[in-house]
């Protein structure tokens, strides 16, 4: 049933995705009205999707209900642009199949899932967990190996059963090795790599990957789009260009990440507090960074 599923729905998943920040007001509480704006300001690069639900939505500090209310909304306004949101951060498989069901009539393209706190000890006992998980969702799934939670990577043969067997569409890939990309490139030529690590995109991309979701795209997808659309051409001047900008860019995130980005977001023209609940903060040197690489790259 899941092979069926995805088949058909594969190439829609392929491309830039960006990965959604969430803005807080001063006490904590999510801004829902700079959202909303914020979203219409990520669409107007024209992504090929978006990421509403993710690590750097700071998922693991929102409740069930806000990370509904914020997959629903990014739907609402992005019309024929898809929308992917993880939905297993309930705790036990029941749960978590609630969960998928209450994301997926929001009207997701596809939902997202992570591997659970430890549970990656495991490798056969992850992927039978997400296989069941796969195979109980109504959209299409993408997995995604989010560093929150240890340990957090996906072997390539349990991704190539669930690809091959269950309908998992693809995944977001945080191996940060070419080796382990290639592995899963290579184990499911069916699946969709969408690569994270900055640094080696280009290379990846050139090499099979499918597809962005690197947290440079919460604050520059149109950077990133320049990257994935001409990483193939024969003359790699724009993409080498590109590339490096998003590689200055990642280190200087890093530096506070989400506040570094809410902080490049800002400038960008969607006034966003800095605030977290991650306990990430901007510091000042941390914004002269940002303010400098602002100036280089999207100044007039």
């Amino acid at each position: 049933m899941g092979i069926e599923k995805a088949k058909g729905s594969r190439g829609e998943f392929e491309g830039v995705y960006s990965l959604m920040l969430t803005p807080f007001d001063e006490s904590g509480e999510i801004d829902w009205k700079t959202y909303e704006a914020y979203i219409e300001w990520q669409l107007s690069h024209k992504p090929n999707g978006l990421f509403a639900v993710c690590g750097s939505s700071e998922m693991a500090h929102l409740s069930l209900q806000e990370r509904i209310v914020l997959a629903e909304l990014a739907v609402k306004r992005a019309g024929h642009t898809p929308v992917v949101a993880t939905a297993n951060l309930e705790q036990g498989v029941e749960e978590n199949k609630e969960e998928i069901k209450r994301i997926a009539e929001m009207g997701v393209s596809g939902i997202v899932l992570v591997p659970p706190a430890g549970m990656g000890e495991d490798q056969r006992k992850l992927g039978q967990y997400l296989a069941q998980l796969a195979e109980a969702s109504p959209v299409p799934v993408l997995l995604y190996e989010c560093p929150i939670w240890k340990p957090h990577l996906i072997d390539a043969d349990i991704y190539s059963d669930l690809v091959n067997r269950h309908g998992v569409v693809g995944i977001k890939d945080t191996t940060c090795t070419m080796e382990g990309i290639l592995a899963k490139i290579n184990g499911a030529p069916d699946g969709i790599v969408l690569q994270a690590n900055t640094p080696l995109m280009l290379a990846s991309l050139q090499q099979g990957a499918r597809g962005i979701m690197a947290i440079t795209t919460t604050a520059v997808a149109d950077v990133a789009l320049k990257l994935w659309k001409h990483a193939l051409d024969e003359d790699q001047t724009i993409a080498k260009e590109a590339h490096r900008q998003l590689i200055f860019l990642d280190s200087l995130l890093g530096m506070g990440y989400t506040a570094t980005a809410k902080y490049l977001v800002s400038l960008r023209g969607v006034p966003m507090s800095t605030r977290t609940r991650g306990g990430s903060a901007i510091q000042p040197t941390s914004a002269k960074a940002i303010e400098a690489w602002f100036e280089a790259f999207c100044g007039s």
